[in-house]
């Protein structure tokens, strides 16, 4: 990886811009490199944002490292090259100009959002909302990938009901705080968190009415049976999960470790899917999807209070490798915020 010393050292123009790239797959302090490169090209429905703050989600390593080979083909990428250089996805920042075809922002505003591409200095995109006055840019930029997955897991995947109970297996990291108090939020009855002892206390005080800490106890065999369970973690087995699940409740899986390197998790995901259909309980498995009504969704969660960000650390552009490491060590409590100036 290039220095802070290299990425002072190369000339900007007012068409160029520092992005942190990479050209093949492999560790991020082997692969990622701070370049100049052309500004993106602001189309007619967009808007062209200077970034001041992204944060990582662990797709974003995953993207760098491609640790799954069949994912770099269905990426449209090679086994070697990945078809983009650009890496990063959520940001918060400044408006610079909009497209011909944008009425609702102007230059000036501060807004947040999601686009790949987002480490670097400017993005273009299309799903953004206006960052509410109350929060900071490092906050706002938690507000992306991760928030919208928890949303939609909880509302439209899980079809989450006010009163009913929901369990949360997986509570910190990137999406589960935020799937936390979004349960919360959105109503639900009793919410339980499942998640390690030195996370206990941050996920009791993010509103759950009951922590589980998966290290003294299984949450699969303490007999309470749930409307919803939203996992994060994947840790358990179908024929475990159903006791946990009420006759006629949702699992709905968000993310799963990599035990295969050629398929990643969809071996495991194909298991759930057979074994699900042999009883009344409904499996979903989804990626987030992102769209101009959820992005209004996160911003007047975000403004109210209802949903805080939880900023594990901070780190300068500079440090943007270190940040990735943590990560792909999965022991984040919490979103890592990358600040660009």
């Amino acid at each position: 990886m290039e220095g802070d010393d290299d990425m002072t050292a190369m000339a900007a123009t007012p068409e160029t811009m520092r992005a942190a790239v990479r050209e093949r797959y492999g560790a991020p302090r082997e692969i990622i490199e701070f370049k100049q490169v052309p500004k993106p090209e602001l189309e007619d429905d967009q808007v062209l944002v200077r970034v001041r703050a992204t944060s990582l989600n662990r797709s974003d390593y995953y993207t760098a490292t491609a640790p799954i080979v069949l994912f770099r083909k269905l990426n449209g990428g090679s086994f070697r090259r990945p078809k983009t250089f650009a890496l990063g996805g959520d940001f918060a920042g400044i408006v610079e100009a909009v497209g011909k075809d944008v009425a609702d922002f102007e230059p000036g505003d501060e807004v947040f959002g999601a686009r790949t591409g987002a480490f670097s200095e400017y993005v273009a995109a299309r799903m953004i909302a206006k960052k509410p006055a109350n929060v900071s840019f490092e906050e706002a930029a938690t507000f992306g990938g991760s928030a919208l997955t928890a949303l939609q897991a909880l509302r439209d995947k899980g079809k989450l009901q006010p009163g009913q109970s929901v369990l949360i297996n997986g509570a910190s990291g990137a999406i589960g705080p935020f799937a936390v108090q979004m349960a919360k939020a959105l109503g639900a009855g009793k919410v339980t968190a499942v998640c390690s002892t030195r996370n206990v206390e941050q996920t009791r005080g993010l509103g759950a009415d009951r922590v589980i800490d998966y290290t003294r106890d299984d949450w699969t065999k303490s007999g309470e049976r749930y409307d919803l369970i939203v996992d994060v973690a994947a840790t358990k087995p179908w024929r475990r999960i159903v006791r946990a699940l009420k006759p006629d409740g949702t699992y709905v899986l968000v993310g799963s470790p990599i035990t295969n390197p050629i398929t990643g998790p969809l071996g495991k995901i194909g298991r759930l899917i057979v074994a699900s259909r042999f009883t009344r309980r409904t499996f979903v498995f989804f990626i987030a999807s992102f769209n101009k009504p959820d992005m209004e969704v996160l911003r007047e969660l975000l403004a109210s209070g209802k949903v805080k960000p939880v900023i594990e650390r901070v780190y300068p552009f500079a440090q943007l490798v270190d940040a990735l490491e943590y990560m792909g060590e999965g022991h984040a409590r919490a979103k890592l915020v990358v600040t660009v100036e």
